[in-house]
């Protein structure tokens, strides 16, 4: 898949900003519009990714199932710990407020893990975090692409800086990739009646399509 290879091609999975990488990075900056309206959305979107995360965490004493309750806790430390990783760093380039979407992205997360949980288990969590990775993968894989376009062109300067910020997104998307693997083995792993694989459907459709929605709507508020 295309847009997988953009995130897969430069490095490994494992998010890692240096201060030096970052301080490049900002010297990119004032970035083109349509990249200024993407860093908006991606700030709106790694603070709802780690809200997500934090509705689960609150909802886990919902999950009946110890082991299942045990291995979602798992799953959303390792998750939260990455994403929190991924806006640390956009924090630092995404600094102004006038530069922030003002979209309530926390409590729309917040709420979208806790119910994805609370009402669906372990299960519900898994499909809404293969739902969202399966979007912001995309999302970062199209920034990519048109950044490593303009720079082959030759149409954004200073190179250095704006290579450091494309290397940044990457490693970010490529997290996003394993955050999907991640969740679809353990989705999977669940009974496959006819009336669960109907709602990890409806759910799936209605998550993906909110995130694409809501991006689209950070991008410009």
């Amino acid at each position: 898949m295309q847009l997988r290879n953009h995130c897969r091609a430069f490095g490994s999975f494992g998010f890692v900003a240096s201060k030096q990488q970052l301080a490049l990075a900002l010297e990119s900056k004032p970035w083109p519009p349509w990249l200024a309206s993407e860093m908006r959305s991606n700030w709106a979107g790694e603070t709802g990714a780690v809200a997500i995360y934090r509705g689960c965490q609150a909802a886990l004493p919902k999950v009946k199932c110890p082991t299942a309750r045990a291995a979602l806790e798992a799953f959303a430390e390792e998750h939260v710990a990455a994403e929190e990783a991924h806006l640390a760093a956009i924090d630092v380039l995404v600094c102004e407020r006038k530069e922030q979407s003002w979209m309530p992205a926390t409590s729309f997360g917040w709420g979208l893990g806790f119910i994805s949980t609370a009402a669906r288990g372990a299960r519900g969590m898994y499909v809404t975090t293969h739902a969202v990775e399966t979007f912001v993968e995309e999302h970062y894989g199209d920034q990519i692409a048109r950044l490593e376009t303009e720079l082959k062109a030759g149409d954004q300067s200073p190179a250095e800086a704006y290579q450091a910020l494309l290397g940044l997104l990457r490693a970010a998307c490529a997290d996003e990739v394993q955050h999907k693997e991640d969740a679809a083995s353990p989705a999977a792993a669940f009974g496959v009646s006819r009336r669960a694989v109907l709602a990890d459907w409806v759910q799936y459709q209605i998550v993906y399509w909110g995130s694409r929605v809501g991006a689209a709507m950070a991008k410009r508020l």
